[in-house]
């Protein structure tokens, strides 16, 4: 009856101590001992072949790697507007380097389409710099990443529709490509904690996930001596 008791209370110290690191409020979206929270939801973005796209509202910056492609008016944008309208600009002010290794490759001039940029050193020191026109499917091609390649948390999002981590998802709002149409992975909520609080909430949580693991290697010794 003695070895029955001791199986009996290794098996209940196992489920307790599976509880106490299983339990969300300790693991918080499988990062242990973060109370933050990150929401992200995928939002499709269409492209036509008029030179415009569609985006839903809260879909700001479509992709870094264009510059012009969301609705924010940048003063990066600004100036590759007018250096469409003027059809390229000559400048001592910028070296070569700095005009051809911006943050972006593309440009997108709404109802035009997509441009590649496009810089030349002349003779006397100056820089040409325009736009050239590129096929879409070739732009979209080149900085549309995979949903194969994207992070778990990506793939989690587009496919089933929501996302919840402790952590900001690197690659968010970047286009994706998945099931023949784009999207942007984007943040819809978050909740954070910061100051004494926070810290004592993660002391805490990984208080809990340790006495957790204890308890359940203790069930499991407990069992095994007695013979289950």
């Amino acid at each position: 009856m003695q070895s029955l008791t001791d199986r009996q209370w290794g098996g209940l110290l196992i489920v307790a101590g599976f509880a106490l690191v299983l339990n969300p409020f300790v693991v918080g979206a499988l990062d242990l001992g973060d109370p933050d929270s990150y929401t992200y939801e995928p939002k499709e973005v269409t492209f036509y072949d008029n030179g415009t796209y569609g985006a839903p509202i809260g879909v700001d910056e479509i992709d870094p790697r264009v510059a012009c492609l969301g609705y924010p008016l940048s003063r990066s944008c600004a100036l590759e507007r007018a250096v469409h309208a003027d059809g390229g600009i000559t400048s001592d002010a910028y070296p070569l380097a700095v005009v051809r290794y911006g943050r972006y490759y593309y440009v997108h001039v709404w109802g035009e389409g997509f441009f590649d940029t496009e810089a030349e050193e002349l003779a006397n020191g100056t820089v040409e710099y325009g736009l050239e026109p590129v096929e879409q499917s070739r732009v979209l091609d080149s900085i549309a990443v995979s949903s194969d390649d994207a992070s778990r948390g990506v793939r989690r999002a587009l496919e089933t529709g929501q996302f919840r981590t402790s952590d900001p998802l690197d690659d968010a709002d970047e286009l994706v490509a998945h099931d023949g149409s784009y999207y942007v992975v984007t943040e819809v909520a978050s909740r954070t904690t910061t100051g004494e609080r926070r810290d004592i909430v993660i002391a805490l949580q990984w208080v809990a996930g340790i006495a957790g693991a204890l308890l359940v290697l203790r069930g499991q010794r407990r069992r095994v001596a007695a013979g289950g």
